[in-house]
C-alpha cells in the first residue's frame, strides 16, 4: 500500500506541473494572437485613414468645381443683366446671382473645414504609420520566441503525461480510474496533504481514528467530504 501511495504522490506531482503548463498553453498563444491583432488593427487603421484622406480631397475638389461652375453661371447672369428690359426680370436674375454668391460662400466655408480636417488626417497618418511600425517590430521581436515557448510547453506537457501514464501502470485499474475522476472533478487535485488534521483540499476535519490510519500509512484514505486522496504531510 505504501508503494501505491508513493506512486499516487508522484502522479499528482506530474499533474501539478501539467496544471501550471496549461496556464501557459492558454496564455502564450493569447499573447501571440494579441500581437498579431495589434498589427492587423494598425493596418486597418492606416487603410481607413488613407481612405478618409482620399475622400476628403475628393470633397474639396467637388466643392471647388461647384464654385467655378457657380462663378461661370454668375458671370453669365451678370452679362444678361445688361440686356434685361423689365424690372421684374432684373430682380429675378439678380436674386439668382445673390443665391449663387451665398452658395459659394457656404462652399468656401465647407472647403476651409475640410482643409482643417485634412491637416488632422495627415497628422493622424504619421501617428498611424508609427503605430503600425511599432506593432510590426513588437511582433517581429516576440513571434519566434513565443512560438518556441509554445512548442516547449507542449513538449513538457507530453513528457509529464507520459510519465504519469507510466506511473499509473503500477496501480490497480479501479484506483487509476478513481484518480482520473478526481483530477477531472476536483480542480486537478486528486491527492492532497492533511493540514492541521484537516483535508488540504476542502478543509474538512479528519477524525482522530482516520488520523491514526493516516499515520500508519497502511491504507489509502479518502476525504469523507470531497473524496480526495489524503496523505500525511511530511511536516506532521
Amino acid at each position: 500500500m505504501r508503494k501505491e501511495l508513493e506512486i499516487l504522490i508522484e502522479m499528482q506531482k506530474r499533474d501539478d506541473e501539467i496544471t501550471k503548463l496549461q496556464v501557459l498553453v492558454e496564455k502564450l498563444p493569447e499573447q501571440l494572437s494579441n500581437l498579431k491583432k495589434n498589427v492587423a488593427d494598425a493596418q486597418q487603421e492606416k487603410i481607413d485613414n488613407n481612405e478618409a484622406i482620399i475622400h476628403n480631397k475628393k470633397e474639396q475638389d467637388s466643392r471647388e468645381l461647384l464654385i467655378r461652375s457657380n462663378k461661370e453661371m454668375m458671370a453669365k447672369y451678370q452679362n444678361q443683366l445688361l440686356t434685361i428690359q423689365t424690372n421684374k426680370e432684373y430682380k429675378a436674375l439678380n436674386k439668382e446671382v445673390s443665391h449663387l454668391e451665398k452658395r459659394n460662400e457656404e462652399l468656401e466655408d465647407e472647403i476651409v473645414e475640410l482643409m482643417e480636417n485634412y491637416d488632422e488626417l495627415q497628422e493622424k497618418k504619421r501617428k498611424v504609420e508609427q503605430d503600425l511600425k511599432s506593432a510590426e517590430q513588437e511582433l517581429q521581436a516576440n513571434e519566434k520566441r513565443l512560438e518556441n515557448e509554445i512548442k516547449e510547453v507542449e513538449i513538457d506537457m507530453e513528457k509529464f503525461r507520459s510519465e504519469r501514464k507510466e506511473l499509473a501502470k503500477g496501480l490497480p485499474l479501479p484506483l487509476v480510474k478513481k484518480y482520473v475522476t478526481l483530477i477531472k472533478n476536483r480542480n486537478r487535485k486528486a491527492l492532497v496533504y492533511n493540514v492541521g488534521n484537516c483535508c488540504g483540499g476542502c478543509g474538512f476535519m479528519i477524525r482522530p481514528q482516520v488520523m491514526v490510519e493516516l499515520h500508519a500509512g497502511e491504507k489509502i484514505i479518502f476525504c469523507e467530504s470531497c473524496s480526495r486522496l489524503i496523505v500525511l504531510n511530511i511536516k506532521e
